[in-house]
């Protein structure tokens, strides 16, 4: 099962135990958990690891976390993930995370699930070993069932390439349009390609290239990558080699080579007033956040 894990999930997996990562619209890796007011010990600690001060922040958590409060669990497990005021050890982070998680605590239950996806072990080995996706699906469910983007992206990549599931094209674009609906620009970017191939939905160019725009727009290279070659060739947009071009540079700022190529074979063909406005365009663009709105 190991060697049928994609490339696309393992990054998901292994990029989301990093604790401030960014993804476009929504985070990809959860960090911390920020306190509620009124909580004073909680408070403190956050405000410490906010600082860098983990061993700070680890000294007023660790008493809330053998009382069982699944914040503190949750944030220790981070700090023993990432190897932050202490040695890393998956192994230990996993446990805490197994705690929180347990009492529904839905990022502790989403990291654990990405562990798990990673093949961490949990007897402190340190040897990645097999994934344990039906773990990892059980502990992803309780972020679906709270509506967490992330997690229902995850699970929609799953069912979607059949890992620990059986392949279902159709859950995958049902759990793909809920996170896409709340901006998170990797789902956006799946289920337009679901549209463009009728993958578990019916077919549909014009679903496609919004939800590949509504990626695009949230900074997404592959997607404005898409979003370049259907204005170049006209395909269900008007052709406009200017937006081709705008789309293209923002692809390839990304590093995105496919993009980069575009970018210079659209140039070549160009005049150059039109391709000083697509760089003018590009130089204004700014990508959009928050949910899908209408």
């Amino acid at each position: 099962m190991k060697a049928r894990l994609s490339c696309a999930v393992m990054a998901v997996a292994l990029c989301a135990l990093t604790a401030h990562a960014q993804e476009t619209g929504v985070s990809e890796a959860p960090g911390a958990e920020a306190p509620a007011p009124g909580t004073d010990e909680f408070e403190t600690g956050f405000a410490a690891f906010a600082s860098g001060d983990y061993s700070t922040a680890l000294l007023h958590w660790e008493p809330l976390a053998e009382d069982g409060d699944p914040r503190a669990l949750y944030n220790i497990g981070l700090l023993y993930a990432q190897g932050w005021g202490v040695s890393k050890d998956m192994a230990i982070a996993m446990d805490l995370w197994l705690k929180a998680a347990r009492q529904n605590h839905v990022r502790a239950a989403h990291n654990l699930a990405l562990a798990l996806l990673a093949g961490e072990p949990a007897d402190g080995s340190g040897q990645l070993g097999e994934p344990d996706t039906a773990q990892a699906v059980k502990w992803l469910e309780i972020g679906v069932n709270a509506g967490y983007a992330n997690s229902e992206y995850t699970l929609g990549k799953l069912f979607a390439e059949g890992i620990g599931v059986t392949r279902d094209p159709s859950r995958a674009a049902e759990l793909f349009q809920m996170a896409a609906e709340q901006g998170f620009a990797r789902a956006q970017y799946n289920l337009g390609k679901i549209y463009r191939d009728g993958d578990g939905v019916a077919k549909s160019p014009e679903l496609s290239i919004h939800w590949f725009r509504e990626a695009a727009e949230r900074g997404h290279a592959r997607a404005q990558d898409k979003l370049a070659d259907r204005y170049a060739r006209g395909d269900g947009v008007p052709q406009d080699d200017i937006e081709a071009l705008k789309w293209a540079i923002l692809a390839a700022a990304h590093g995105y080579a496919p993009a980069a190529e575009r970018r210079d074979e659209l140039r070549a063909r160009m005049p150059e007033d039109s391709i000083e406005e697509a760089e003018r365009r590009a130089a204004e663009f700014r990508p959009r956040e928050g949910a899908v709105e209408g």
